[in-house]
């Protein structure tokens, strides 16, 4: 057989199926195309012989659509209701590979914006009784081999069949399935060159195929079933036989095989796949499926391919599904509630015929009254008529009653006790009542207003169930094509919480330079059995899904829940402040969490990406400064209170002041030191060194502050031109030459020792003694530092 007369077969196939398929489907795409019709259209609300009497005769006929609102009611609720994937692994495959897997998931979700295809299947499905979306395949770029996949919407469910024999409400045990899309002729040709959008052959005028502008493009899906024999083998494992017999026997094992049974050949061929010697315990027959997918015109086959995947890639979305004498329903949430619409519309268009007429009540004369006078009276409703004259005699001098109005329309009870009760049956229909809708009903407390609308959820639940199962069949088509369509090493983007990205490494050979590269992204990742870090080729996995609310609704969730929690628990601010202020959405709000992030103690911190961890001799030393400079803080406080002259207070002041600076100067070297290389702690031992040396000079400041008499606090003088009657004056002290002569005299550093190793003793003392005749001048009441 040639290639043609396959195409031509192929193309048989399609439009058998999709003649097979039109025939049973018919009944209930008619009714999903009228309820959809009645919801969208308002017109389709009316008969449309009614609609044209009335429009004749100048008629109003009203349309109150209260049917949309009962839709986009529990449309938005499915929406709300996001839902989450995850891969659980089947048998024996690792749990951390299943979170790979969930990654890949939530990529291919993420990067398709697949919550635009599934809520509109489950509002086409709410609407019309089902709805449809597709996953397929694209090249990652032009200049790429990789594939990604996407999930895609199906505009248009009408133009979607899937096999009449599917039993599964998701459709995932169809055999066949066709789709497709109209396309205009120029991007017909653009795309498929040299192809004939039409063939016309047979073709005489226009048809479903064809109009003038466009051509219809059909996407058709077929599996073909492939006999073979599975085999199980001593150790546990199975093998089909197609794929034993694919092995290549080298020369030595070609004369092993001489001589061997049926049986035998595979036991060795399952040998050079997995090194282990095993014997045949059984066999059966089985089938294996094979997914094709061809793209045609009626009568051209334009491509071809196989879809490696363990489904047809269309999934159904269902509304409430019912079966009455093996005849099947797909009915939506407005099936029942259109006559109820019907009658609400009628009613309200009597009323406002009756209003019309309200506003042009008739005038009730005598004749006689107006005789002469007709023409003032056939304009009496001109505003701008000044009178209205009258005869108030008849030819005898009788008086006659003056014209007057009609009475004033009162409104119609019946219609309007009709419209009340056609809006009931509304909401009776739907199981949509007036709690859920927002609206004003007989409960006043929360509870029960709360019990009533769980009971309009429950009554509407299968809508939301069908859609759960059908989001979950999809989780599993994905699982099942990411082995075939996700083979290579590659680099991927995720997006989480909407905001913040993370990289994922797949199928990444070791000894790749990513891995360096992205080496705190893959962690603890294991190497697989191929010798791939996150190898995402192998194992089997199941999916496990979760329903829950929106990323919004879930941010306003947490901030009520951290609010409570920081009334009860102050102290969470002290190690969460970072993370409960990026919870809120004020302008700013990042900048202030990340500097109460940079407050956290050193233990909570954490590094950038890529930055390495701050070695812990480094944050030891860091700790001993800052502990050292609180303590500094505490004696200049001290100081402060115990001297009132002005001039010293500023010159404590700046002296602080200054220290601080040159403190976190020192403090951010040692933050980069530690974070670029581990061999530069031994740069610490200087910025120590100055910041001891400052230290030593406020500890001078504040022991001729501590030594300063009473005297000073009235005199107002300076420390400098102060003289003390019984002692002589000092001379001016060299306090850079005496912190100096300290310095010079403590004892060297051996290689490899960090100020870490002086630590202090209870009682503030250096464990490492210093140099005879020298000590640390205590800062207050003698204690040491």
């Amino acid at each position: 057989m040639t290639d043609k007369d396959d195409k031509k077969d192929i193309l048989q196939s399609m439009r058998d199926f999709r003649q097979r398929a039109q025939d049973y489907w018919r009944d209930i795409y008619d009714q999903a195309e009228i309820d959809i019709e009645f919801c969208v259209n308002k017109d389709s609300q009316w008969d449309a012989a009614a609609r044209k009497e009335r429009a004749d005769a100048k008629r109003p006929c009203v349309t109150i659509n209260k049917i949309a609102g009962f839709v986009h009611q529990q449309t938005n609720a499915l929406r709300a209701n996001k839902m989450t994937l995850n891969a659980i692994p089947v048998g024996n495959d690792d749990v951390a590979e299943a979170e790979v897997q969930d990654a890949l998931l939530e990529y291919v979700l993420k990067s398709s914006k697949a919550d635009v295809a599934t809520d509109w299947a489950g509002g086409r499905a709410i609407m019309g009784g089902f709805g449809f979306y597709r996953v397929t395949t694209e090249y990652e770029s032009e200049l790429s081999f990789n594939q990604d996949i996407k999930v895609k919407r199906i505009e248009n469910p009408l133009s979607t069949y899937l096999s009449p024999e599917i039993k599964c409400p998701y459709g995932s045990d169809a055999t066949e399935a066709i789709t497709g899309e109209w396309m205009s002729k120029a991007d017909f040709k653009r795309q498929f060159d040299g192809k004939e959008a039409v063939s016309a052959d047979d073709i005489t005028e226009l048809t479903d195929w064809q109009s003038e502008d466009t051509v219809f493009v059909a996407e058709y899906y077929a599996i073909d079933y492939i006999d073979d024999t599975l085999y199980l083998f001593s150790d546990g494992s199975t093998a089909l036989g197609s794929d034993l017999n694919k092995v290549e026997l080298d020369a030595d094992m070609l004369i092993i095989a001489e001589g061997m049974d049926n049986n035998q050949l595979m036991a060795l061929a399952q040998y050079v796949l997995t090194g282990v010697e095993v014997e045949v315990s059984n066999e059966r027959k089985t089938q294996t499926k094979k997914i094709m997918w061809y793209k045609c015109s009626r009568n051209e086959v334009l491509e071809q391919t196989e879809i490696k995947a363990d489904f047809i890639p269309i999934i159904l979305v269902v509304g409430d599904e019912q079966w009455v004498n093996d005849k099947r329903y797909w009915k939506s949430l407005i099936s029942n509630a259109k006559d109820p619409q019907i009658i609400y519309n009628y009613a309200r268009t009597l009323q406002l015929e009756q209003l019309q007429k309200a506003g042009n009540r008739p005038w009730v004369a005598d004749g006689r009254s107006i005789e002469g006078y007709e023409s003032f009276w056939e304009d009496a409703d001109n505003p701008n008529q000044k009178f209205l004259p009258y005869n108030s005699t008849d030819e005898n001098n009788n008086p006659l009653a003056p014209p007057f109005m009609a009475s004033v329309y009162q409104g119609s009870p019946d219609l309007m006790r009709e419209a009340m009760t056609a809006s009931d049956e509304i909401k009776g229909t739907t199981n949509i009542n007036d709690a859920t809708l927002g609206n004003q009903s007989n409960e006043t407390s929360g509870r029960a207003i709360m019990a009533r609308q769980r009971q309009s959820d429950q009554g509407n639940f299968h809508f939301l169930d069908n859609f759960k199962r059908a989001y979950e069949h999809l989780g599993r088509v994905i699982l099942s094509m990411i082995p075939n369509y996700y083979d290579t090493q590659r680099v991927l983007r995720i997006t989480q919480d909407d905001v913040v990205y993370k990289t994922l490494l797949i199928n990444t050979p070791e000894g790749s330079p990513l891995l360096e590269k992205y080496k705190k992204e893959i962690g603890d990742a294991k190497v697989g059995v191929n010798g791939l870090f996150n190898d995402v080729t192998v194992g089997k996995y199941d999916i496990r899904i979760a329903a829950g609310a929106d990323y919004n609704t879930q941010r306003e969730e947490a901030r009520e829940v951290l609010i409570e929690l920081g009334r009860a628990y102050p102290q969470l601010m002290e190690v969460a402040g970072d993370l409960i202020i990026r919870a809120f959405d004020f302008p700013d709000a990042d900048k202030i969490s990340e500097r109460l992030k940079m407050l956290l103690p050193p233990q909570l911190q954490e590094n950038e990406d890529g930055a390495p961890e701050m070695p812990p001799e480094v944050q030891q030393q860091m700790q001993q400064v800052q502990q050292q400079m609180q303590q500094m803080e505490q004696a200049l406080q001290q100081a402060s209170q115990q001297l009132s002259d002005k001039s010293a207070d500023r010159e404590l002041e700046m002296l602080k002041a200054e220290i601080k600076q040159e403190t976190d100067i020192e403090v951010a070297k040692i933050r980069e030191s530690g974070r670029t290389d581990q061999e530069e702690i031994k740069a610490f031992s200087s910025a120590l060194t100055t910041i001891l040396d400052r230290t030593a000079d406020l500890q001078q400041a504040m022991m001729q502050m501590q030594a300063a008499p009473q005297e000073w606090s009235t005199q107002g003088e300076d420390l400098d031109s102060y003289t003390s009657n019984d002692e002589p004056e000092q001379p001016p002290s060299n306090d850079g030459q005496m912190n100096a002569e300290i310095m010079k005299n403590l004892p060297p550093m051996q290689e490899g020792q960090s100020f870490a190793d002086f630590e202090q003793s209870p009682q503030g003392e250096f464990e490492q003694p210093m140099p005879d005749g020298m000590q640390m001048p205590p800062p207050q009441g003698g204690e040491m530092l």
